[in-house]
């Protein structure tokens, strides 16, 4: 097909915002409160990696998550969006089902429990935390617009409106698994337009807070 037959849509990719502070929730793991309220290093090691786009097997995750206590409104008295943080990334159930049916390359779904503050009753509902370290080489600087250079070659995209794009990237963003982090962008992942559709039709991306992200193609 040609590159100006405007019957098919402009290729595209969709940077996630959802995990970040926009959904963060006040869970804090079983082994904080065993640890007379400080989180044990090993668990802090797992969030930075995870935030740094580091694939990570299940025995990294804490399986329990309480409320933090004196917080208001306190975790459990909140909606649960389909994907959230606590530093780690959560997605509800139902988004789990539509990610795993398609291409994780590196990367899984571990279950975890979430329960109220007395520690018997659970959060209605299935979670999982996303663990996927999918790297792709496809971001291009020179093309975009008001981003931050936070080092030399990296790059973080600000916060932005979903009908504003900022970031452009290569035909390479299109190959391979259908979520992943890009080597110059920080803190925010990615997903392919397959996959954002997905989640459209079955009412669920709202949560994710996507934006739109242009591809060039050569």
């Amino acid at each position: 097909m040609s590159k100006n037959d405007k019957t098919e849509p402009d290729p595209c990719i969709w940077l996630v915002q959802g995990h970040g502070i926009v959904n963060s929730r006040g869970w804090v793991p079983r082994e904080e409160f065993e640890n007379g309220g400080r989180t044990p290093e090993p668990i802090l090691e797992a969030v930075r990696q995870t935030g740094a786009g580091w694939f990570l097997p299940q025995d990294r995750f804490p399986t329990d998550n309480y409320p933090l206590p004196n917080s208001h409104p306190s975790a459990h008295e909140e909606r649960v969006p389909q994907i959230f943080s606590n530093g780690f990334i959560f997605l509800a159930g139902e988004s789990a089902e539509v990610v795993r049916s398609f291409n994780m390359g590196k990367g899984a779904l571990y279950p975890v429990r979430l329960w109220h503050p007395d520690g018997k009753t659970p959060m209605p509902g299935e979670f999982f935390y996303l663990s996927q370290g999918n790297k792709k080489d496809a971001f291009l600087p020179e093309k975009s617009a008001n981003l931050d250079q936070v080092a030399l070659g990296r790059w973080r995209v600000p916060r932005a409106r979903r009908d504003k794009p900022l970031a452009v990237f290569s035909g390479a963003a299109l190959e391979g698994p259908d979520l992943w982090w890009d080597k110059l962008i920080v803190d925010r992942f990615f997903i392919s337009d397959r996959l954002k559709r997905a989640l459209d039709q079955r009412r669920l991306s709202r949560d994710w807070h996507l934006v739109r992200c242009p591809v060039i193609l050569d």
